[in-house]
């Protein structure tokens, strides 16, 4: 995690994690209640054709919700993982951005599935709890680099 970027309240990442889990799994598609996607090109030509649709926003509203939450979800890949991933493939590969990109992406996936297959309220909290842990050890970390400045 960049270190330059402010760490967020217990209260606000949750806060952010149920706007998170309502965008994803409650989100409203009233607007195209009478609409069928025969295939996945019907689908793709809907999304070109009609900006702003129901599923263009709710895609942006994650998208702004994972920039708050990102540093704070469950990864099998940690962010120091990550840096040396893309610092190993840069030398490969010469695109650093869309190395590390791509991979965010996975994570970002990863957790979406995560909470998607989430099936008591007990283990929603224990992922929020989880996502809380994150949070304290970054936290931590962030007091114990300032004693050293």
């Amino acid at each position: 995690m960049d270190m330059t970027q402010e760490i967020i309240s217990e209260k606000e990442l949750e806060v952010k994690l149920y706007e998170f889990k309502h965008t994803l799994l409650n989100y409203d598609y009233s607007d195209v209640d009478n609409v069928i996607f025969f295939n996945i090109e019907s689908f793709n030509w809907y999304l070109k054709r009609f900006k702003n649709n129901p599923f263009e926003k709710q895609y942006n509203e994650l998208e702004e919700i994972f920039k708050v939450i990102m540093p704070y979800i469950p990864s099998t890949i940690p962010d120091e993982a990550i840096d040396t991933i893309t610092h190993i493939l840069e030398a490969q590969y010469d695109d650093k951005e869309l190395i590390k990109k791509n991979i965010l992406f996975n994570i970002k996936m990863d957790f979406i599935e995560m909470v998607k297959d989430l099936s008591s309220q007990k283990n929603w909290d224990d992922l929020v709890a989880q996502c809380q842990e994150i949070r304290k050890a970054k936290v931590a970390l962030h007091q114990e680099q300032r004693v050293f400045i």
